[in-house]
Formats: C-alpha cells, sequence, structure tokens
C-alpha cells in the first residue's frame, strides 16, 4: 500500500509522510498460540521499511531533476502492548497487570495518547524532515535484548 500512496503523492506532486503502524511482535522470538501469521506480516512489514527505496530512487533520474518529485517519507511504528479498544477484554483478565508490570521494564501498559500520537505528530511534520527508513518501537522497554526479565518472575 506504501507503493501506490507513494505513487499517488508523486501523482499529485505531494511531499510528505507514509507511516506503517507494525507491531513489536515482528521482532520478537516467543511464539503466542495463532499468532505466526500475525507476526510474519508484521515481521515482513518491518524488512520492507529497511530496505525499501526512496521514493525518489523509483523515478528516472531527469522526473528528479526536474522537480515532478517532492520529498516523501517513510516509516513505521512498533507499538507494545496498549490499552485500546481491541485489547480492552485482556486488559481485564486477572493477573495481567502483574505479569506485564515485571515483564516490561517501565512496568506498564502503554496509552494511544499521548504515546503514539505525539510520535505520529513528529512524523508528520516538517521536525522530521531528515527521517525516513526507520522503524520507532513504542514498548516500554518489552524488546530490550539482555533484559533480565525472568528475574523478577
Amino acid at each position: 500500500m506504501s507503493k501506490y500512496v507513494g505513487l499517488q503523492m508523486r501523482a499529485f506532486n505531494q511531499a510528505g509522510s507514509i507511516i506503517n503502524i507494525s507491531s513489536v511482535t515482528g521482532h520478537q522470538r516467543t511464539y503466542s498460540s495463532g499468532s505466526l501469521a500475525y507476526a510474519s506480516s508484521k515481521s515482513a512489514l518491518n524488512t520492507m521499511i529497511k530496505v525499501h527505496p526512496p521514493f525518489s530512487q523509483l523515478y528516472s533520474h531527469q522526473d528528479h531533476i526536474l522537480g515532478s518529485f517532492k520529498h516523501q517519507k517513510v516509516n513505521s511504528i512498533c507499538p507494545g502492548f496498549y490499552q485500546s479498544e481491541i485489547t480492552e477484554g485482556l486488559m481485564r483478565k486477572k493477573g495481567l497487570k502483574q505479569l506485564i508490570s515485571k515483564l516490561v521494564p517501565l512496568g506498564n501498559f502503554g496509552t494511544i495518547d499521548p504515546a503514539l500520537t505525539s510520535l505520529v505528530r513528529y512524523l508528520i511534520y516538517d521536525t522530521s524532515d531528515y527521517v525516513t527508513g526507520n522503524i520507532f518501537i513504542v514498548d516500554a522497554g518489552h524488546t530490550l535484548i539482555g533484559v533480565p526479565i525472568y528475574l523478577s518472575l
């Protein structure tokens, strides 16, 4: 979808930001029942962001010189476990808050606002003009390598 949005932006001579929402599941090495397809798709999206050429490389050099291409940024956000409509039922499970407090270094759940919305705002405005091809993990430290999470269980 990013490719086609980029092509439409180019057709209308629009600069801008394409922000894909992925998941930390695409980074993890843990197994959850029924998560293979989901984890695979998120991992593929993360890889696409890393290897996807800037949209300026999709067109001829002459198009770029003539100015028909404008600045397009492509980034991805990988949220961890957040309180949302989707996780509402899961959040009510007994013992979940205690488990998360031990598994996640910052010890709590994220909230969509301000944790994710402030990052989206940053990525869409000019302050991020030099930022493209990045994957932003927003998970309270859950995917940090080497954090001794099982010592506290």
